[in-house]
């Protein structure tokens, strides 16, 4: 307050000095237009010249707000228009919130229509429409995101989404590919590459996008299946199973790959090497495949074995192997070890009736023991099996996607726990000779 004071008083006396000053200006003027003379002090003919030049400028001032009305008029109805736009927005963002379908559309094209075609009037655009059903619209909207520079992600980011929603996997692996060009090294774009790799099978390329997720074992067992390349798809099989050396379809992809080059015996190795520590049926089949004889058949087999020979699947493989060699005894020994194991399984039972034709032919006591065995086929447990974790679906083989649930490496082996005490079941009578 005190300075606002002050400076009006320095005002004040400035002024009066100026006047006082122009006051004692001695001398006249004398001004001739025409036959008009005027003559005047030097003070009066001062300040008539100070009042002249205020004139001339309100003029011009009035002539400049003239000649800007238009203009003025413009702005002014421009900014209308933009309160109006911002209104609309903030009705259609709160339509939005409130899943209010028909509000938000309509106040998305009054934004439009105020707004112009800026990249948040088409942004909202698209959303309402996508939200309240008209894709055409969304679609448009969309695109014409995308044919702008700056907005460009966005669009493409919309029709991706649109696509994925349509299960068109063809354009949205283009769109993807879009958009990663349009912005290298996002982590969005990434993901829904990845994604989508993995809905169209596409192994390899998902290997290239996905993180460690814990599923790269199955990834890798797919794209050495998918791969036409020997050589690749060998490279695929032995990523499988130095990931997992336990896993038998990463240890088979592996296996068949060996084989397939003609190492034989390397093959053979890894097969073993995991029967030890985690024995699976079809690492037994892959083995015994190229084996016609079944009596070297047998003999493989005991090799197999012999690194877990107490195992329920080296007792079923064996029990196999020995019926199907003809070694009766052997099959039995096996048969019983299984029963005193507990194992219930169907399979157990499968291999009970064989042993009882086998044994004792078309008797009463081998028709009696068959029938027992296939009553408690009937209701046994079930075999090991390979089972989806998600939709809880069992298969013959494994798949890296379930066929049912699509879910990937959701697929393991589940085995059926022997039972605290096998089910008594008519004594088998002695081997005939």
């Amino acid at each position: 307050m005190m300075r606002r004071v002050l400076f009006f008083v320095l005002i004040a006396v400035v002024s009066i000095g100026a006047a006082w000053a122009i006051a004692h200006i001695p001398g006249h003027v004398s001004a001739s237009f025409g036959s008009i003379t005027i003559e005047t002090s030097a003070p009066v003919a001062i300040l008539g010249l100070i009042v002249l030049a205020i004139v001339i400028i309100l003029i011009w001032s009035l002539c400049r707000w003239i000649i800007s009305l238009p203009a003025r008029g413009h702005t002014w109805h421009a900014q209308r228009q933009r309160h109006l736009g911002e209104k609309a927005v903030t009705r259609l963002l709160v339509a939005l919130a409130a899943d209010d379908k028909r509000e938000a559309w309509r106040e998305a094209r009054r934004a439009r229509r105020l707004l112009g075609e800026s990249p948040y009037t088409l942004l909202l655009t698209a959303e309402a429409g996508r939200m309240s059903g008209r894709d055409e619209e969304a679609t448009r909207a969309f695109l014409a995101l995308a044919s702008r520079r700056d907005a460009r992600f966005l669009g493409l980011r919309g029709l991706l989404r649109q696509a994925v929603a349509r299960e068109d996997w063809a354009e949205a692996m283009q769109l993807a590919k879009q958009a990663e060009e349009t912005r290298p090294g996002t982590a969005w774009v990434r993901q829904e590459r990845a994604e989508l790799a993995l809905r169209t099978e596409n192994w390899a390329e998902a290997l290239e996008l996905a993180g460690d997720d814990g599923k790269r074992t199955a990834y890798y067992i797919a794209a050495a299946d998918a791969e036409t390349d020997s050589a690749r798809a060998l490279a695929y099989a032995k990523q499988a199973w130095k990931r997992d050396p336990t896993f038998a379809p990463a240890v088979l992809a592996y296996a068949q790959r060996l084989r397939a080059n003609g190492q034989e015996r390397r093959a053979a190795s890894v097969i073993m090497k995991t029967w030890k520590q985690a024995p699976q049926p079809d690492l037994a089949a892959f083995l015994l495949a190229t084996v016609a004889d079944a009596t070297a058949r047998y003999q493989l087999a005991k090799r197999l074995v012999s690194h877990n020979p107490n195992d329920p699947e080296s007792h079923l493989l064996m029990a196999r192997v020995a019926l199907d060699a003809g070694i009766l005894a052997d099959a039995r020994q096996h048969v019983e070890a299984l029963q005193k194991d507990g194992v219930l399984q169907r399979r157990m039972y499968l291999l009970i009736a064989e042993l009882e034709e086998l044994e004792a032919g078309d008797t009463e006591a081998g028709r009696r023991a068959q029938r027992e065995a296939l009553r408690h086929a009937a209701v046994a447990e079930p075999d090991s099996r390979w089972q989806c974790s998600t939709c809880r679906s069992d298969f013959d083989a494994w798949h890296p996607k379930c066929p049912v649930c699509h879910s990937i490496s959701t697929i393991s082996w589940v085995v059926s726990r022997p039972a605290e005490r096998a089910p008594v079941i008519e004594q088998l009578p002695a081997q005939v000779a």
